[in-house]
């Protein structure tokens, strides 16, 4: 009963990591939808109307990032108990630095969510007020933004680089977690460009390292019964 439990302790944190990926899909595609000024963010003439238009869909948008810094948490217990056994440091640091990274997020994801209402209201009622504060809130925003990233792009080398040389998982979704960690900190400290195709790739590494665990979970449950046989 204690190995069921386990395993299926396991399988749930290992399909926390497929609805991370799917989680920051649908992020994405609700801040797309919702026109987000991304060049613009910290110019309160294009900001403030696009709260007051699409600041709905922005906050549907945030809710699906809080709720994949919650599930990719979960997965972040679970990948790193798969890979304690042969990098027992490295495991222990991608946790946290994932928490880390995902301290961050919940952050922007808070200050969006609050923020949205509160500055449309003030736009309302006292536009000069609301242009004249908003630069420091993007500013606030775009730091725990930068923060998270950081320590995300650091905890995917490192649990890519445990996952390649400790072979708990398939060496090749190793190796593409080293480039998702490559990239994403390429995108915080040098081109900011390739946000997006960090974005692209860490929700393809979500994807996989999910099923990856999936499997790997599902192996170690019915080897016990065979042998049991």
């Amino acid at each position: 009963m204690a190995t069921q439990r386990v395993a299926s302790n396991s399988r749930g944190l290992a399909l926390a990591g497929i609805l991370a990926g799917v989680a920051l899909i649908g992020e994405f595609a609700f801040f797309g939808m919702s026109g987000f000024p991304a060049t613009g963010f910290s110019d309160p003439a294009v900001a403030l109307p696009y709260l007051d238009q699409g600041g709905m869909l922005l906050r549907i948008a945030v809710l699906f990032g809080a709720s994949g810094v919650a599930l990719w948490t979960a997965f972040a217990i679970g990948l790193a108990s798969r890979l304690r056994e042969r990098t027992p440091a490295r495991a222990l640091a991608s946790l946290y630095l994932t928490i880390l990274g995902n301290v961050g997020d919940g952050l922007v994801a808070l200050t969006f969510f609050v923020g949205s209402t509160m500055f449309s209201q003030l736009a309302a009622s006292n536009h000069g007020a609301a242009a004249a504060s908003w630069p420091a809130f993007a500013a606030v925003t775009s730091g725990f933004q930068y923060f998270g990233n950081t320590f995300l792009g650091l905890s995917l080398l490192t649990a890519g680089s445990a996952i390649w040389s400790g072979h708990a998982l398939n060496r090749w979704l190793g190796a593409f977690g080293i480039l998702c960690g490559i990239v994403t900190l390429i995108g915080v400290f040098a081109i900011p460009g390739a946000y997006l195709g960090a974005l692209l790739l860490v929700v393809i590494f979500r994807l996989w390292a999910g099923i990856a665990l999936l499997r790997r979970s599902s192996e170690g449950t019915a080897m016990p019964m065979r042998s049991a046989a």
